[in-house]
């Protein structure tokens, strides 16, 4: 059977607890809906999510993030099986996860956030190695398991990357 297009969100299909929750998560509240610029509306969303989380312990801020990653990568798929597409470019839960990673060291300095949020969408969109590699790697894979995680692993390593380019600029003093 045919994907649809990965715009497609067929409201017909959101009829029960499970399918509503997924797409809430999936869409982070409703972001990836947006007609323009989903994937930056997500890591939109993201950003005040990441500032609120730097006051937390260390411990509780990786179980929050771990959480939120687990959770979408569950909604991820469910979207995806729901609207019979593959990484559902409504799905932006991975933005908000990967926009916390890059601005992890960030504090509650905006500047840095913002830079954050620059490098973020700049490794997600323009997706140099091994994002791509991952990115490619994970459409070609038919198993349930990883569809969900595969939505999420790209934007996770552009946030581990964004991350570096921040802490770099941090050593260097340019950033808090």
């Amino acid at each position: 059977m045919a994907k649809a297009p990965r715009r497609r969100v067929n409201w017909k299909k959101v009829r029960d607890f499970k399918s509503i929750f997924a797409v809430w998560l999936g869409t982070a509240s409703g972001a990836g809906l947006s007609p323009i610029a989903p994937g930056t509306m997500g890591t939109l969303v993201g950003l005040p999510i990441a500032y609120w989380s730097q006051g937390a312990a260390f411990p509780v801020r990786i179980l929050f993030w771990t959480a939120i990653f687990g959770l979408g990568t569950w909604a991820a798929q469910v979207f995806d099986e729901l609207m019979n597409t593959q990484d559902n470019q409504s799905i932006v839960i991975d933005e908000v996860v990967g926009v916390a990673v890059t601005g992890w060291t960030a504090g509650q300095d905006f500047k840095t956030l913002l830079v954050a949020f620059l490098a973020f969408r700049f490794f997600d969109i323009l997706k140099p190695w091994p994002i791509r590699k991952v990115d490619t790697w994970s459409k070609k894979r038919n198993s349930r398991a990883w569809g969900g995680f595969g939505v999420m692993a790209d934007d996770l390593i552009a946030g581990f990357e964004g991350l570096g380019v921040v802490i770099l600029l941090q050593k260097l003093g340019f950033l808090a």
